[in-house]
């Protein structure tokens, strides 16, 4: 027999071919792939809700969820035993036509046990939104004062430091200005003139009453006696406007009466001296002035703020700017701090800032004994009252899926078996808590929403998306 005889005879006695795994075996090997599938799309689920809600938010959550996914594996593995279990009959299932998919996720007794399942109702919202924002505090523009020299002078002494606290009439800074001492010169020569014409109108006003002069002297004595009375009420103006205070004008017509003039009062330099005194109580917060300098009127030598309340300038993005008007309660507080201080919103600024894109809101505070500074850090807290329509559920009850966020909510009837049927819903939300979430829509009041477990379930919704559709719908 040759060999090509031998093949061809060989053709009637091949060797067996290895057979896959049936059985117990097989199924067991099928039972644990599908297991080990199961584990690692709960931990897929539960990794992606810690990476999209931020670690610190999320811990407890995502430790909530694992113990859930426990429950929910061991109860899935459960239902692969029984179904690959070698006391079942292997004979082929009837075929059932098969009826499309509506949406809902649906869920007997037993595995809601497994899952930790809890069912809450939908609130109305009845309690204000707090809007937590940030800013600083400032001093109030409107009630600071510039100290000025208002003349042209040599700055001899500085008084106040920078951070000093003045009180009403403390002096600041002692000048020097010969502009100063022609103005109180001019003052003292209006004084004397005027006392001169109003004494040549008393005597010419007896000649005239006796005719002893004509009484058009008369009446032009009274000319001359208004015109220097209204060039000394002037000049006396002047120095008011130059900053002497008034203490400080009236000596300088001390001696010019009768009595002889002393030397102090003829004396160019003493004129030519004034110090500057606070015209309120407050803290010095700038201080540009140094002793030895020459200043004029537009050099502003200190800044005295007051110190009894800040303005708070708060920031609110365009997104929130709908939820905010002027009255609206606000509370203050600082981080060193846990006191919080009672406000209301009193101005809305017209425009957007270019650098943060936020519009600046501001506020009034007290500041008791002075503690509180100018650009210190604030937290508010703007109080939006309860918005009809808006609703009230756990924040376990809300999913987050593809930058979306949803809810899961319960069908009112029961399917055959005690079944109960989930849908999802969209939502829209208003304010995140850290154990609420408000709901602009997509709930209703009096609804029934997944609790613990949403997170369950939203894996299994995913689930069956992809056997319906071949892919995940978003």
């Amino acid at each position: 027999m040759n060999l090509l005889e031998t093949k061809e005879a060989g053709t009637n006695h091949a060797e067996p071919q290895p057979r896959k795994a049936s059985g117990p075996v097989g199924r067991a090997r099928r039972s644990g792939w599908a297991r080990l599938i199961m584990l690692v799309v709960v931990a897929g689920v539960v990794g992606f809700y810690v990476f999209t809600r931020g670690v610190k938010r999320s811990e407890a959550e995502a430790v909530h969820a694992i113990d859930l996914a426990k429950g929910y594996l061991q109860a899935a593995s459960r239902a692969i035993t029984s179904t690959t279990s070698p006391e079942k009959s292997t004979a082929t299932p009837e075929v059932k036509p098969r009826t499309p998919w509506k949406g809902f996720v649906e869920i007997d007794e037993d595995e809601a046990k497994a899952i930790g399942l809890q069912v809450v109702t939908v609130q109305a919202q009845t309690e204000p939104i707090k809007l937590e924002l940030t800013g600083t505090t400032d001093y109030d523009p409107n009630t600071l004062t510039q100290i000025r020299p208002r003349f042209d002078t040599l700055v001899e002494h500085v008084h106040a430091e920078l951070g000093q606290s003045v009180k009403s009439g403390d002096p600041l800074v002692d000048l020097f200005s010969t502009e100063l001492a022609a103005a109180k010169n001019d003052f003292q020569t209006a004084y004397v003139q005027w006392r001169h014409d109003q004494r040549l109108l008393e005597l010419e006003k007896k000649l005239a009453d006796n005719d002893a002069i004509a009484r058009q002297k008369s009446i032009d004595a009274q000319n001359d006696e208004q015109k220097s009375r209204l060039a000394f009420e002037t000049a006396r103006g002047k120095l008011r406007v130059l900053g002497v205070p008034a203490e400080q004008i009236d000596p300088l017509l001390k001696y010019l009466g009768d009595e002889p003039i002393k030397r102090e009062t003829k004396d160019v330099e003493n004129k030519a001296r004034m110090t500057r005194l606070s015209p309120v109580d407050g803290i010095v917060i700038t201080r540009n002035v140094v002793p030895g300098n020459l200043y004029d009127n537009n050099d502003v030598l200190m800044v005295i703020a007051p110190l009894e309340h800040l303005f708070v300038w708060v920031n609110v993005y365009e997104k929130e700017l709908t939820k905010v008007f002027v009255g609206q309660h606000m509370e203050i507080t600082f981080p060193f701090s846990s006191q919080a201080i009672e406000t209301e919103l009193q101005y809305i600024s017209p425009a957007v800032s270019k650098e943060t894109r936020a519009i600046r809101i501001r506020a009034t505070i007290p500041n008791v004994g002075g503690r509180l500074k100018a650009d210190m850090r604030v937290r508010a807290a703007l109080e939006i009252p309860p918005i009809k329509g808006q609703t009230i559920i756990p924040r376990l009850s809300m999913v987050v899926t593809g930058g979306n966020e949803y809810a899961f909510v319960r069908k009112p009837l029961r399917g055959p078996g005690g079944v109960e049927q989930f849908e999802r819903h969209k939502i829209v939300v208003a304010q995140e808590r850290s154990d609420q979430v408000v709901v602009a829509s997509g709930l209703s009041p009096g609804e029934d929403v997944a609790s613990n477990g949403s997170l369950i379930l939203s894996q299994l919704f995913e689930d069956q998306q992809i056997v319906e559709t071949g892919m995940p719908i978003k």
